[in-house]
């Protein structure tokens, strides 16, 4: 028996999560048929806080370089009145939109101490388009991504699409960031919207007919709220797109930006699958769509019992004595215990590899074979990844936690 918790609640969720690894996803990645038509308005949503000019212009780089014409789309920009630098800054970002014959506008919202959904709500409020766009600043858009999408929503009456979002920085801890953020939408969410017919959602690059955003109030005002408006959407049978375009955002710049991401992430998830627990759905569809909002509980456990278990040791090791496992298991039978034991064995020798050569070849898909060596220290990060999960569990929940990149 492992120290601190009964292996089955630990060794079910890792059980679970290895099905995106194990199998092909159903749900495939798309591109418009007919890129000649003519595509629906759309309104862009930047919502910025605290930003600099160069994340800024990133992000209008990126829009001006949209094979969408200048006169098919919009852009907002959502500031809050308190953050006067950013505010000057998204006014020059709009004055350059509009000599480039683009119609863009500030949103200014002052929402106190509220989250980043009352910002998004407010842009809602004023958009014009039939379909809304949300990016954030110092995103590398696709330059067909806005017409793509508009298109392939249009084409296949989605209500929702999403591309797919990388995270690309120079430290080793970017580097694992983007590994993992790679295989969530290449595998994990492809694989998720397959069984669900739904999926979290997340708030770059992400496209939403307006009128559904109206008919849900916008976006809910938790931590997460791209993710928690997933289970809305899917509780109402909206449809989903995975549109085969991406974004490439800046990671984090340190260990502690990084952390804080994290951290917001985590309790988000636990928000959501607290609503998915309660929603209007089957039990096959809540299960499929519980997966992505389990990591919190499925990494702090292994972060839990692995810690608890290396200082058992090391304290044996240490005192020149055996220190006796404390276990929590309610049963005490030997055929438990042995059914436990070797139920964790197999996922130990079975179950990381599939992981890692699920990682493997996702980055050969993406043309990054040079970062596979990168792949075998995976297990570190996912120890960086269940501290973060445990501390997630007392993380405010009111609080926007905005990430340095």
């Amino acid at each position: 028996m492992s120290i601190g918790f009964d292996p089955i609640v630990s060794s079910a969720l890792f059980s679970a999560n290895l099905f995106p690894h194990a199998f092909r996803p159903k749900a495939a990645r798309e591109l418009p048929a007919d890129r000649h038509a003519t595509p629906p308005f759309v309104t862009v949503n930047v919502a910025l806080y605290r930003e600099g000019w160069e994340d800024i212009e990133m992000t209008l780089e990126s829009l001006l370089r949209q094979t969408m014409k200048p006169g098919r789309f919009e852009v907002l920009w959502a500031v809050e009145a308190r953050d006067e630098g950013t505010h000057r800054l998204a006014e020059e970002a709009a004055r350059q939109l509009l000599a480039a014959g683009i119609s863009s506008r500030l949103v200014v919202s002052n929402g106190g101490t509220r989250l980043k959904a009352y910002a998004l709500n407010r842009a809602i409020e004023q958009a014009t388009g039939e379909i809304c766009a949300f990016y954030d600043a110092s995103d590398d858009i696709d330059p067909h991504q806005i017409e793509d999408a508009a298109l392939l929503m249009q084409e296949k009456q989605y209500d929702a699409v999403q591309a797919t979002v990388l995270r690309k920085g120079a430290s080793i801890l970017s580097e694992f960031l983007f590994v993992d953020t790679a295989f969530w939408f290449r595998r994990y969410i492809p694989f998720v919207l397959g069984l669900a017919n739904g999926m979290p959602l997340s708030g770059e690059g992400l496209f939403l007919r307006r009128s559904v955003l109206n008919e849900v109030g916008g976006f809910p005002e938790v931590l997460t709220e791209d993710g928690y408006l997933g289970i809305i959407l899917t509780e109402r049978n909206k449809r989903f797109g995975l549109l085969a375009s991406t974004i490439t955002e800046k990671a984090p710049k340190n260990i502690r930006s990084h952390f804080v991401q994290r951290l917001r992430w985590n309790r988000g998830y636990l928000t959501c699958l607290a609503r998915l627990f309660r929603g209007d759905l089957s039990l096959k569809r809540k299960l499929a769509l519980s997966l992505p909002f389990l990591t919190p509980l499925s990494c702090s456990l292994a972060f839990v019992g692995w810690t608890l278990i290396s200082a058992q040791w090391a304290v044996s090791v240490a005192a020149g004595m055996r220190v006796p496992d404390v276990g929590l298991s309610l049963i005490q039978h030997p055929i438990y215990t042995s059914a436990m034991y070797y139920w964790a064995l197999v996922l130990f020798v079975i179950g990381i590899p599939l992981c890692i050569l699920s990682y493997l070849r996702t980055l050969r898909s993406l043309g990054m074979s040079q970062s596979a060596p990168l792949v075998l220290l995976l297990p570190y990060y996912w120890s960086f990844i269940g501290f973060a999960a445990t501390c997630s569990f007392f993380k405010n929940t009111r609080h926007w936690g905005k990430t340095e990149r």
